[in-house]
């Protein structure tokens, strides 16, 4: 366990302690997929307390836990989520990484900030309350392009739901080098090379392992490529080789 593994673990442990000492809910900043596997795997829940992970919107990759006093049931309403609807993209349609870099370049940590859900013409942008209100104030532009901002205070009241494009391919096993050589639609030689140069990640932690075992459910992350979920394995082609639905993230 690294230095920074130790450090969330012990501010995940702060909050129980934070909890029991105002009685009352305390939260965490936002967490990616590799910081809520480690609490997961390493910090155990205090029985009377009840703890909820939530990221604005059923299917959000990036979660804050909420730790709740055992009286106290869980309520999504108190997480302190803000979600922005940026609305522009009327000359280039903008990209994940437009709105991505533009919030960035406002300084804002990255713990500060969810996910970033979008659409044709607009995005939804989740940012932890304390950050909310500075970044709707200093959005006025994304690359050349106005935009304009409304804030949400209550994600709830609005339907976010993740788009995916869907692909068909096929593999020669479900090993990370063949997978990756079907999401990316290389050759198992380039994926390989990707693999070992630190450029993929499996459910968000970096690996080098070309031989490690995927299965549906996981997440790759491919650098110059985007990410996919591995949706399913969907039996063998007479070649004997597997066909394999993925979802690529828009």
């Amino acid at each position: 366990m690294d230095s920074d593994e130790k450090l969330l673990i012990s501010k995940t442990e702060d909050l129980f302690r934070l909890c029991d000492k105002y009685a009352s809910a305390r939260f965490s900043d936002f967490l990616d997929g590799s910081e809520l596997r480690t609490i997961r795997d390493n910090v155990v829940i205090p029985f009377d307390y009840n703890v909820m992970f939530f990221g604005g919107f059923g299917d959000a990759e990036k979660k804050i836990m909420g730790v709740f006093p055992q009286w106290s049931e869980p309520d999504t309403g108190e997480f302190p989520i803000i979600c922005l609807k940026v609305i522009g993209g009327y000359t280039r349609k903008l990209t994940h990484r437009d709105y991505l870099g533009t919030v960035m370049s406002l300084g804002i940590a990255p713990q500060k900030l969810g996910d970033i859900v979008v659409y044709d013409d607009f995005a939804y942008v989740l940012l932890h309350s304390d950050v909310a209100e500075y970044v709707s104030d200093n959005l006025h532009k994304i690359g050349n392009q106005g935009v304009k901002v409304e804030l949400i205070d209550n994600p709830d009241v609005i339907k976010i739901e993740r788009r995916y494009k869907t692909i068909g391919a096929v593999c020669a096993a479900p090993r990370l080098d063949a997978v990756v050589g079907a999401a990316a639609n290389i050759s198992r030689a380039q994926s390989a090379a990707l693999i070992n140069a630190g450029k993929v990640k499996l459910n968000h932690r970096e690996t080098q392992k070309v031989a490690e075992t995927v299965r549906e459910g996981d997440l790759l992350s491919i650098r110059g490529y985007g990410r996919f979920l591995v949706h399913s394995f969907d039996g063998e082609t007479r070649k004997m080789r597997l066909h394999i639905t993925l979802k690529q993230y828009i």
